[in-house]
């Protein structure tokens, strides 16, 4: 059964940005080929986008994402990149998204490099293809059990939070 989702919660679709602060839960819905890129405060405060291979206006393209990013860095050091990391990275150098993509002044070729040139120290991936459901679509949710700080992976085909990642620290 998917996560009770409550007014306090903030949702950030294909090709948009947002924060949320406190114990409020961040939520990206419908992660298929997208990517969803989260910073994580000390202070439980979190910015994120939810970036899309080919957006369309009025969604922001993945530049956007990367500058929303770093202009809400502030101290954060740790980006954590959940999505279908493995397709970007092969595709990297044909998606009008990625293949001139120059953050800070460096060309960056990958996911990793991507979260480094916007000054993340710990860039943490976790691709969506262990959750081992082809042809799923996933929620992504950055919340809290209790006073622990947790994300994870709601898969839609399973009805079930991906057992592969379980439930990670943030």
């Amino acid at each position: 059964m998917a996560p009770t989702i409550t007014l306090a919660d903030v949702s950030i679709k294909e090709g948009e940005v947002n924060q949320v602060t406190g114990t409020n839960t961040l939520i990206y819905p419908n992660i298929n080929s997208c990517l969803s890129l989260t910073a994580v405060f000390a202070d439980n405060k979190r910015v994120g986008g939810h970036a899309v291979m080919f957006p369309v206006a009025p969604q922001l393209n993945l530049k956007q994402i990367c500058d929303y990013l770093m202009a809400n860095k502030g101290t954060s050091n740790t980006l954590i990149v959940v999505g279908d990391i493995g397709t970007w990275n092969q595709n990297w150098s044909m998606l009008d998204e990625t293949k001139n993509l120059v953050i800070n002044g460096k060309k960056v070729n990958n996911v990793l490099e991507m979260g480094t040139a916007m000054g993340f120290t710990n860039v943490v991936q976790k691709d969506t293809i262990i959750c081992d459901a082809d042809g799923s679509t996933y929620d992504v949710y950055f919340g809290f059990e209790g006073s622990n700080r947790v994300y994870w992976v709601y898969d839609h085909k399973t009805s079930k939070v991906c057992t592969a990642f379980g439930k990670q620290t943030w």
